[in-house]
């Protein structure tokens, strides 16, 4: 078995596990760094979390990740640091995040606080003003059972306070954040040290890669891993798939032209707070990145991949439900010729994917490379919503999920298209809302004139759907939840109107 190399703290590690293995039996077993807590597994608690650092371009950045579903090979050539590589360095074995938890006594019991230190601290080393809101959703995946969250909302207040005047450049912000003892001087060190591994990593040869046509692969291929991990918690000993975020050309937004054609093409190892974050995702599709939030906590947008969310096959995955509604295609490849080969890759759109409940259009050897959007002349014309219901707020799969894309011409609506997840075995079109607004003419203003035509879609869409029931909702609950969110994207999309005045008097 090939040695993996990595920083692991202050130290550079050589280690022998399987790059298949959950990190947190690693850190815990092989590693003995303890502080490092194994909670629900799932990534729900966030009590394994730990800071991953990596060389992107000409920067360094530390993201907090929960280790519990986190592939140890993604971590090749990566700076990993836990609790106890944060308090390296400090006078008196405490880090200012760690001291405000302290002065409010924000740690009870204190087997979560490890990881709320490392999710705060991973908040304060990114490149944004702090502030509170920015704070409790840095924290949104991390659960305490001890304190009721209002000293760890006092702790969290206390460091906005001190800390909202860092430097906003990356690695001035990281200098600034070492200097007051916030990070350790083994980041700077990684700053400086090329990745052992180099830009390149091989790729590992596995024999477990192939993928049968029409079957979700048990094992064979893993991203982020937020899926494989939560089913397969301890899996067998020496696994080593291949692993997407390891492969530099899976993890690239960039634009391609293709048989005449402007695409916005996502890397399938792209992480879901990537594609959010992407200043040119955000420019194809104005105000995606309001519904970042809607999907999980920050720890697993910080590891989930966007090609895992839809080769996860989920009848409500929310970013395949976004992707519907998009037009997107998917670029499959060979799996032995993954590189920039266009004479072998294979499109598929997207809707065409899903052959039934957890089946897939994948040919044995093929493997899921990247997702493309369709680019428009006038990005800006673009208008785009997202919606979903769940038993929870936030942090929930939904029962339903839905999004709607379409531009104006001429007065009239043009390239509509309505998804809708958790009303049949896979995701879908619902052609029928989508003919009724097809050609429709508009008035942006005229608000009675776009309930009438909200209520007309609301009723196609959810009267042409057999869902099932489940302990997410009943059938009939489904229906009227299509019906009312349908009813949401007009409200969200045309609020100068006074549409909701028009459809909630």
């Amino acid at each position: 078995m090939a040695l993996l190399s990595l920083k692991v703290n202050s130290t550079w590690r050589a280690l022998r596990s399987a790059e298949g293995a959950p990190a947190l039996d690693v850190i815990r077993e092989e590693l003995g760094l303890t502080s490092t807590k194994e909670g629900c597994r799932e990534g729900d608690c966030g009590a394994c979390a730990v800071l991953v650092g990596e060389h992107v371009g000409d920067m360094v950045r530390y993201g907090a990740v929960p280790s519990c579903l986190l592939p140890l090979g993604t971590l090749r050539g990566k700076h990993l640091l836990t609790l106890e590589g944060l308090v390296e360095g400090t006078e008196d074995g405490l880090t200012p995040v760690m001291r405000a938890f302290l002065a409010e006594n924000a740690s009870q019991c204190g087997f979560c606080t490890p990881g709320f230190i490392i999710a705060l601290t991973s908040w304060l080393a990114e490149p944004r003003v702090p502030d509170l809101a920015g704070a409790l959703q840095a924290i949104d995946g991390n659960l305490c059972r001890c304190t009721g969250y209002g000293a760890i909302r006092r702790a969290a207040a206390r460091l906005v306070e001190r800390f909202k005047y860092l430097p906003l450049e990356p690695m001035a912000r990281l200098r600034a954040l070492v200097e007051v003892q916030v990070l350790p001087p083994s980041v700077l060190e990684f700053a400086a040290e090329s990745t052992r591994e180099g830009s390149s990593v091989p790729r590992q040869n596995s024999e477990t890669t192939s993928l049968p046509r029409g079957e979700v692969a048990p094992h064979a291929v893993v991203g982020g891993g937020t899926d494989y991990y939560v089913r397969n918690p301890e899996p067998e000993k020496g696994f080593s798939p291949l692993l997407t975020q390891i492969l530099p050309e899976f993890g690239q937004i960039r634009y391609v032209s293709d048989r005449g054609e402007r695409w916005l093409e996502i890397g399938a190892a792209v992480t879901v707070r990537d594609f959010f974050a992407s200043p040119v995702v955000r420019g194809e599709v104005p105000g995606i990145e309001r519904f970042e939030t809607m999907f999980a906590s920050t720890l697993i947008r910080n590891l989930a991949t966007v090609g895992g969310n839809v080769v996860n096959a989920s009848p409500v995955a929310d970013i395949t439900s976004m992707l519907l509604a998009l037009g997107a295609q998917l670029v499959i490849v060979p799996e032995t010729g993954t590189e920039d080969n266009t004479a072998a890759l294979r499109l598929c759109p997207l809707e065409q994917f899903f052959l039934g409940y957890k089946t897939l259009d994948l040919s044995a050897g093929e493997v899921l490379k990247a997702i493309r959007i369709p680019v428009l002349d006038e990005p800006s014309s673009r208008r785009f919503s997202f919606e979903k219901v769940s038993k929870r707020k936030n942090l929930d799969i939904a029962a339903v999920n839905t999004a709607i894309s379409f531009r104006f011409e001429g007065g009239r609506w043009k390239d509509v298209r309505v998804s809708l997840g958790g009303v049949a075995s896979v995701p879908m079109l619902s052609t029928e809302a989508m003919d009724v607004l097809e050609g429709a003419s508009c008035d942006v203003l005229d608000g009675k004139s776009l309930a009438g035509l909200a209520r007309k879609a609301a009723q196609a869409a959810a009267s042409s759907i057999s869902p099932i029931g489940d302990v997410r909702g009943s059938a009939e609950y489904r229906r009227r939840m299509v019906y009312q969110l349908i009813l949401a994207h007009f409200v969200r999309l045309f609020e100068a109107s006074g549409i909701a005045e028009e459809l909630f008097p």
